[in-house]
């Protein structure tokens, strides 16, 4: 138990940097009522719905990592609230499994003493009745004379007082040993009652005593169940950390081959409104009447244009387009007329579609529909509504979604500005 304990502070201090990081708390309201239960599972899919999006482009298995630790992060509190539970109720249970085999054993030696108390009355009660069956023998050894009768038939004065102080003495001696029988029998009475009464108590408390031992057994099982879960937790925590770590270089490699991936994107935009004939630069360009450019897709807008921070490489970077949630095989249509400039794998963008929608307002415009799983057209011109390919997942996506972007003159532009 002290063990996982250390361990789990050991993870626990670097799982704490890390959900800072990802702008979560390692700590969650314990766990209750059902409505309660309900409510962290609902904040717990919000904060795994905001890490995806915060990590959006990211390696897969950084992100399942980084959705693992913020998972073990909330069971954990559930699982330790349970252990602390679980190890109250075994002590509570090992305190009164005590005090009932106490009272056992002291109810225990009261039957014993009283066993031996009645054996010593029986005993008494033997002796009497053997001395009352030897009076009882004398007297028939008399013929039933009385002691009175004795004495009469003395031959001389001195003869008849001798048997009357003889009678006189036997016949006390038997009332005395009647009266002893009695007073004996009376008290073998008693106690074989103390006696009964101690064992039936002794009977009763063997009966708690195997409740409370199998209570006791019950609530070891379940503290040790906890603990196997905290320890499993850890674990998690412990694996997930490591990958975190360890997927931290490929990580950065891996943006900045995407960031290659757009510079080169950018100069063969850049180079087409060149060709275009128009100079003007994407940051002269304030536009925002919109509605020049259809929606690419029928789905709902899950995540906008703007920076986001990255919470494992720690530095601020542009998410630069407009996340659509549509299912992966959704039509994906042209948002406008244009030529394609590129149809193919593009890297962390996985399949990519790029129109070139020519000069607009005097810029030169052009969107690009990223994770595509398949791709319609290969070249030439397209139409607006024409659908050129289906959403998907490829590429560096944390799930199926279409991510559209807008270029003017090259760079990028919120695409909700043209839609």
């Amino acid at each position: 138990m002290v063990a996982v304990r250390r361990g789990a502070h050991a993870v626990a201090t670097v799982a704490v940097g890390l959900a800072v990081a990802l702008g979560t708390s390692v700590l969650a309201a314990p766990p209750g009522s059902a409505d309660s239960v309900t409510a962290q599972k609902k904040k717990l899919d919000r904060d795994i719905a905001d890490i995806r999006e915060q990590l959006e482009g990211t390696s897969t298995d950084l992100v399942q990592a980084a959705v693992a630790l913020r998972r073990s992060q909330t069971a954990l509190v559930s699982a330790r609230s349970a252990q602390a539970k679980a190890e109250s109720a075994l002590a509570q249970a090992r305190r009164r499994d005590a005090q009932v085999a106490a009272q056992l054993a002291f109810a225990e030696a009261q039957a014993d003493k009283a066993a031996a108390d009645l054996q010593a009355r029986q005993a008494e009660e033997a002796t009497t009745r053997a001395t009352l069956g030897r009076i009882a023998r004398e007297a028939y050894l008399t013929s039933g004379l009385s002691g009175l009768d004795v004495a009469f038939d003395a031959d001389s004065p001195q003869q008849f007082a001798d048997r009357v102080a003889v009678a006189g003495t036997a016949l006390r001696a038997q009332n005395a040993a009647i009266g002893r029988l009695q007073v004996v029998e009376a008290e073998t009475r008693a106690r074989q009652a103390q006696l009964d009464a101690v064992e039936v108590q002794v009977t009763d408390l063997k009966r708690q005593s195997a409740a409370v031992v199998a209570e006791r057994d019950a609530d070891q099982r379940a503290a040790a169940r906890a603990a196997a879960a905290v320890a499993a937790l850890v674990d998690t925590q412990a694996h997930a950390v490591a990958v975190i770590s360890a997927r931290k270089a490929a990580e950065q490699a891996r943006l900045d081959a995407l960031q290659r991936e757009q510079d080169r994107l950018k100069a063969i935009l850049l180079a087409r409104a060149r060709s275009h004939g128009h100079r003007r630069l994407a940051g002269d360009v304030q536009r925002s009447d919109g509605g020049f450019l259809s929606y690419p897709v029928n789905a709902p807008i899950t995540s906008g244009f703007g920076m986001r921070y990255h919470p494992i490489l720690h530095y601020w970077r542009l998410h630069a387009g407009t996340d659509f949630g549509a299912p992966c095989g959704t039509p994906v249509h042209a948002a406008a007329d244009g030529w394609v400039v590129r149809a193919g794998y593009a890297g962390g963008f996985g399949n990519q579609i790029v129109l070139d929608h020519g000069v607009v307002d005097g810029v030169s415009l052009a969107s690009s529909y990223n994770h595509l799983s398949r791709i319609l057209v290969g070249g030439g011109r397209v139409s607006r509504g024409e659908v050129i390919a289906y959403s998907g997942t490829t590429g560096l996506s944390t799930g199926c979604h279409l991510h559209f972007e807008v270029y003017v003159d090259g760079e990028h532009v919120n695409p909700m500005r043209w839609l």
